[in-house]
C-alpha cells in the first residue's frame, strides 16, 4: 500500500517533469550539480550541494542545503522538515510550502480583516480545496461503510432541525467545557487523556455529522432517497456547500454553522443507531 501511495505521487509529481528534471522514489538523493529543471523525491531525502533552478517537492523525506546548495523555484516538503543551513537564511527564491506554513497561512488569512489587502488567497484557495478533497474522500468512504447510520440520522434531522441545532449548539459548548474544565482542575495525568479523548469525539461528530449533511442536502437536490443514489446525493450536497464555504467571507461563517448543525445531527441521531421499539 505504501508503495501504491509513493507510486502515485511520484506520477502526479513528475508529470510535469522535462528531461532536465530529476526524480527519485525510495532512494536518497544528493544533487551535487546544477539542475536546470526541478527535483522531485517521495519517501526519501534530498540533500542540495548545487543549485535547483526549478521547484523542489519532498514527500516523505526531509531536504537539506549543502555550502552551494540552493533553490529558483518553489519548495514543498510534506512529512518531513527543511534542514536550515548553518549561517544565512534558506536558499530559496519562491515561496515554502509544509504543513506547518500552510497553516499558517490558512490562519493568518482568518485574522485578516475582509477589507484589508496583501492576502495570500490563491494558496489559502488551494488549502482549502484540498481539505474540501479530503472531506468528500472520508465522507463517501464512510457512506460506503455506514449506509444505514447516516439515512437514519438524515431521517432524524428532517423531522426536527431544531432540535438538532439546539443539541449542536449545546455539544459544541458541553465539549469545550469539559476539556477547559478537565485542563484547568485535574492533574495532567487525567486531564490530558480526557481532553484528548473529548478532542476526538468532537472530531467524530463533526465528521459523521457532515457526511449526513451533505447527504440531506443532496437528496433535496437531486430529490430522491432511493439506497443507490445515495452517493451522487451526497455529491451533490458536498458540491454545493463546498461551493459556498469557498465564497470570501461568508463562506467560513456557512462552514462554521454548518458544522454546529453536524455535529447536532450527529447527537440527536446518536450516530444513526436505530431506535428501539416497545410493544406491549
Amino acid at each position: 500500500m505504501r508503495r501504491a501511495c509513493a507510486l502515485f505521487l511520484f506520477v502526479s509529481a513528475t508529470s510535469a517533469l522535462g528531461a532536465a528534471g530529476i526524480s527519485t522514489v525510495g532512494r536518497d538523493l544528493v544533487v551535487r550539480s546544477d539542475v536546470p529543471g526541478r527535483v522531485v523525491a517521495v519517501l526519501a531525502d534530498v540533500r542540495l550541494e548545487g543549485r535547483v533552478a526549478g521547484d523542489v517537492a519532498v514527500w516523505g523525506g526531509s531536504l537539506s542545503f549543502g555550502p552551494g546548495g540552493s533553490v529558483g523555484g518553489n519548495v514543498w516538503v510534506f512529512g518531513g522538515e527543511i534542514v536550515t543551513p548553518r549561517a544565512g537564511a534558506l536558499p530559496i527564491a519562491g515561496t515554502i510550502a509544509t504543513p506547518g506554513r500552510l497553516l499558517e497561512l490558512y490562519l493568518a488569512e482568518t485574522r485578516r480583516a475582509p477589507w484589508a489587502g496583501g492576502g495570500r488567497s490563491a494558496e489559502v484557495r488551494g488549502l482549502r480545496i484540498l481539505a474540501l478533497s479530503v472531506w468528500l474522500l472520508g465522507t463517501l468512504l464512510l457512506l460506503f461503510l455506514f449506509s444505514s447510520p447516516f439515512a437514519r440520522a438524515v431521517e432524524t434531522a428532517q423531522r426536527n432541525w431544531s432540535g438538532a441545532l439546539f443539541a449542536g449548539v449545546l455539544g459544541v459548548l458541553t465539549l469545550f467545557l469539559a476539556a477547559a474544565t478537565a485542563l484547568t482542575l485535574l492533574p495532567a495525568f487525567l486531564s490530558v487523556p480526557l481532553s484528548l479523548a473529548v478532542a476526538a469525539l468532537a472530531i467524530v461528530a463533526k465528521i459523521f455529522g457532515m457526511g449526513a449533511l451533505f447527504l440531506l442536502l443532496g437528496q433535496k437536490l437531486v430529490r430522491s432517497v432511493a439506497p443507490p443514489r445515495r452517493p451522487v446525493a451526497l455529491t451533490a450536497g458536498f458540491l454545493a456547500l463546498g461551493a459556498l464555504s469557498l465564497i470570501p467571507v461568508v463562506g467560513p461563517v456557512v462552514w462554521s454553522a454548518a458544522s454546529v448543525v453536524a455535529v447536532g445531527i450527529a447527537f440527536a441521531s446518536g450516530f444513526g443507531t436505530p431506535r428501539l421499539r416497545v410493544t406491549a
